[in-house]
């Protein structure tokens, strides 16, 4: 069900890129179909990092201050503290700088834009892997709830998990370096008090699924060997 779903959602999002791309419609989508209802969005992500202040009075009201007031006290911190004013970070471990991370949801004008194709590209395709896992892990489980065990069917499904997975991954990292705001000629300026927002949110590229996908990989080649060992007549 989970697998058909997905599939599902990458169909959807296909034909609402095509429509946006095309100039029918303009993001964001909202499509209801009786109680199901889905938002189709484009985003960049965003973070926002700031030091933690160490010591601060909370009658304190000045704009300019540019840490943050987040204080972390122990178990020790007495209630009766709060008639002083002045806050310290006087807890065992203490916060010394915080990064937020999201994103922001962006409207567009219709017609072709290289970002939004991109995006469409990007969702389609992980959504497309998310069900194929999906139904063949299904699959799996059927199997062996009918106690088949690991045949010759089974341990190629389980060699084609790994494989989408590790695909899956390898095009979330193309997308995260090639497809950002800034590679397709998009700037980004902030100004005023703050707080500031940066463009691109966390640095670094998340390689979990092809690691993921590589660990199924291996497990499904154990398998392998120990049925083709169990297989092998002892001399």
């Amino acid at each position: 069900m989970g697998g058909v779903l997905a599939a599902a959602a990458a169909a959807s999002v296909i034909v609402v890129g095509v429509l946006a791309l095309s100039g029918r419609v303009t993001y964001p989508v909202n499509v209801g179909l009786g109680p199901l209802s889905m938002s189709h969005q484009i985003s960049i992500p965003v973070a926002f990092s700031g030091d933690v202040c160490q010591s601060a009075s909370v009658r304190e009201q000045d704009p300019s201050v540019d840490c943050l007031r987040f204080f972390v006290h122990d178990a020790g911190w007495a209630t009766d503290s709060l008639a002083d004013p002045v806050r310290v970070q006087d807890a065992d471990v203490r916060p010394t700088s915080a990064t937020l991370t999201g994103t922001v949801q962006l409207a567009t004008t219709g017609g072709w834009n290289a970002l939004v194709a991109a995006s469409v590209a990007r969702t389609a395709i992980l959504l497309s892997v998310a069900s194929a896992v999906l139904i063949l892990v299904s699959r799996l489980l059927a199997t062996f709830a009918a106690g088949r065990g690991a045949d010759a069917r089974s341990l190629g499904q389980v060699r084609a998990v790994g494989w989408l997975l590790v695909s899956g991954g390898a095009a979330e990292v193309v997308f995260s370096l090639f497809s950002s705001a800034s590679q397709f000629g998009y700037s980004v300026e902030t100004f005023g008090s703050g707080p500031h927002l940066a463009a691109g949110g966390t640095s670094g590229v998340d390689v979990s699924a092809i690691a993921v996908g590589g660990l199924v990989l291996i497990v499904g080649e154990l398998f392998r060997r120990a049925a083709v060992a169990e297989s092998t007549p002892a001399a």
